[in-house]
């Protein structure tokens, strides 16, 4: 069940498949018919992008080639010029999600690429998560690639400890603990620009790119972790928040029903803490024993 639920959704939404539904959509000119779970993820992706001012966007596909992510990692800095030429090709409000007269889901990128990764790898936790519960697992955890989603006691009886990494470049995975949260029932993901980055010309840049401008991140911002109902919001919003001017992330986050999260900062040593009213009910500050997962 598990392996089918992931194939399903890397057949659906994957930019580095050629047979994937996001490549078909880039191939055309027009609308495509995909698959309820395609048009579901897309048009998940539009209410953030509208809810965001566009800080999230799942048409930045061509930005992360530009800058060397997706593919060949650049030897130098793009020119403006090029990046102004691949901005036209951005933009989230060009992107349809309609249905044929039977009710057939169709998108229509509007000549441009789709990027679905910063939202369906959580879809893919969610998918996973609900297929264990219908089996009747109630009491279970599940991970992909540092996003979660959890339900029960975590073993132990008083729910999953799930770890957030203190932002260091060049750290190992799990080395420092910034934080550890209690999550008894729901999702939780982190985004980060300290692991994920290259340098080019004395400048580092972070794979968190800002579809505003066409120019990765470059805010003090150093990771954004996020609790929500499902992994598919928490990772969007993750996200969301390395773009956003942290005040007006966590007033967004603020906004949403079930939402909470905790915002990283610093330059040189320094580090700071911003966190939603709400998030500080779910960290464990006094020390915890052996059974953190870290992320």
């Amino acid at each position: 069940m598990i392996a089918q639920r992931l194939e399903a959704v890397d057949a659906q939404m994957s930019t580095w498949r050629d047979d994937s539904e996001l490549s078909a959509v880039r191939r055309a000119d027009g609308p495509v018919t995909v698959s309820g779970p395609t048009a579901e993820v897309v048009a998940a992706a539009l209410v953030l992008s509208a809810q965001t001012g566009g800080a999230f966007d799942p048409t930045v596909q061509p930005l992360m080639e530009l800058w060397g992510f997706h593919g060949k990692p650049r030897d130098d800095l793009p020119a403006q010029h090029e990046i102004d030429a691949v901005r036209s090709q951005v933009g989230w409000d060009r992107l349809k999600v309609t249905e044929t007269a039977d009710g057939t889901p169709q998108v229509d990128a509007g000549g441009t690429a789709l990027d679905l990764s910063a939202i369906a790898k959580g879809y893919a936790v969610d998918q996973v998560s609900e297929g264990l519960s219908a089996m009747g697992l109630t009491e279970h955890m599940v991970e992909i690639g540092g996003e979660v989603r959890a339900l029960g006691d975590g073993g132990h009886g008083d729910g999953w400890l799930l770890g957030i990494e203190t932002p260091q470049v060049g750290s190992l995975p799990g080395s420092s603990l910034h934080a550890v949260v209690r999550l008894r029932e729901g999702a939780l993901a982190t985004s980060g620009n300290y692991r994920n980055r290259y340098v080019v010309d004395g400048h580092a840049l972070s794979h968190t790119m800002d579809p505003r401008t066409g120019r990765p991140t470059e805010s003090a911002t150093l990771s954004a972790s996020v609790v929500a109902p499902t992994c598919r919001l928490a990772d969007g919003l993750a996200t969301t928040l390395m773009v956003m001017d942290p005040e007006d992330g966590l007033a967004l986050v603020a906004s949403l029903p079930g939402v909470e999260a905790l915002i990283l900062s610093g330059t040189g040593g320094a580090r700071s803490e911003r966190a939603t009213a709400g998030m500080e009910s779910l960290l464990v500050r006094q020390p915890v024993s052996g059974q953190v997962k870290e992320l």
